[in-house]
């Protein structure tokens, strides 16, 4: 047996083409350049999520024609190093884990229970494994499930909000809807359901939007939307479903609206900040007075700095914000109440973090 020394190694190993998707913040296709670049260690992970890559691997034997005869997906969370990089050490581990079980097993078998008992393994949610399977579907041109007629039928009745009918939809369904946002006539029942669906299917559909760009005109209803909504709840998934677009005088506008006053976050409040921090760093690294707002908040609640830990703790961990971050957190210009949870910060004890 040849050297192995990177997961395309393992990959041609056991006679698998590979194609790489980050289920980190977003659902994104990681390019056959990137996959190369991160495995060897030439650049960085493209998208750290907590201090690791968060990867759907999927395995496609050659000549296979469609998904069900792909293969298998295995779901790997591998740690990075300091420099963003994946940790060569733990990935050179799993390797050589996988390697022994397949010259124990064979092949056939070693491929499908490889994964068992592994510690680089995650399982995803509900929603991001039905995102995941409709954004893979599309990718490879298979038709949608019959989960997704159902919904398509729903949102197309007249008067569908003042049925129950919306209790038999699955997540599979809405999440087919959302990967297809930039088809015009999927497009209009998707803003057919923002503006008149229940809040149990605006949710799971605003979250399966998060992993598209959107459109210009279904990005504009959602920034009129977070004037008008009042459920702290919707208002998380309004930003969640924003979150790849740039940021920009429109979006700023009414999040300046909804986070208020630097001295009060309510618990109603940290349901859009925890949104913030987890999916849209790049809005808090572009606009530091946005930042500033939201740390000074977390600041001025009466938690225990429990809210503020974990947000400084996320934000610490991604490469873009953790600089401006720190120069915030730094600046002599803050208030006293920040000034003492960044104190706090760094006064715990081991046994208070644990």
């Amino acid at each position: 047996m040849s050297k192995i020394e990177s997961l395309a190694d393992l990959f041609e190993m056991v006679g698998c083409d590979v194609s790489y998707y980050d289920l980190g913040r977003n659902i994104t296709k990681i390019t056959p350049q990137q996959s190369v670049q991160f495995d060897r260690k030439q650049q960085a992970y493209p998208y750290p999520f907590r201090q690791h890559a968060w990867l759907a691997c999927l395995l496609k034997k050659p000549n296979a024609k469609n998904i069900e005869e792909q293969g298998v997906i295995w779901f790997l969370k591998l740690p990075l190093d300091e420099a963003g990089c994946l940790n060569l050490g733990t990935r050179d581990h799993f390797i050589k884990t996988i390697v022994d079980k397949i010259l124990h097993k064979g092949e056939e078998a070693g491929l499908s229970e490889a994964l068992e008992d592994s510690p680089y393994v995650f399982k995803p949610d509900q929603e991001r494994m039905a995102s995941l399977h409709a954004i893979l579907g599309k990718d490879l041109k298979q038709p949608p499930s019959q989960y997704f007629e159902q919904v398509v039928d729903y949102l197309s009745a007249t008067n569908f909000q003042n049925s129950d009918e919306w209790q038999n939809l699955g997540l599979q369904g809405i999440a087919e809807l959302a990967c297809r946002v930039h088809e015009s006539q999927y497009q209009a029942l998707i803003s057919k359901a923002v503006q008149y669906a229940v809040p149990q299917i605006v949710g799971p559909l605003c979250h399966a939007l998060e992993h598209e760009v959107l459109p210009d005109e279904l990005q504009a209803l959602f920034i009129e939307r977070l004037n008008n909504e009042n459920d702290p709840l919707i208002v998380s998934s309004y930003i969640r479903a924003i979150s790849r677009s740039e940021l920009n005088d429109q979006v700023l506008l009414p999040l300046f609206a909804l986070l208020g006053s630097l001295t009060e976050c309510n618990d109603d409040q940290v349901h859009p900040i925890a949104a913030l921090a987890a999916k849209c760093p790049h809005w808090l690294k572009q606009n530091p007075q946005l930042l500033r707002i939201v740390m000074e908040k977390l600041a001025h609640r009466e938690d225990g700095y429990i809210a503020f830990k974990q947000v400084t703790a996320e934000l610490s961990q991604h490469a873009d914000t953790k600089p401006v971050l720190w120069n915030l957190l730094r600046s002599p210009h803050i208030s006293q109440k920040l000034a003492q949870a960044v104190s706090h910060l760094f006064s715990e004890t081991p046994r208070s973090l644990h």
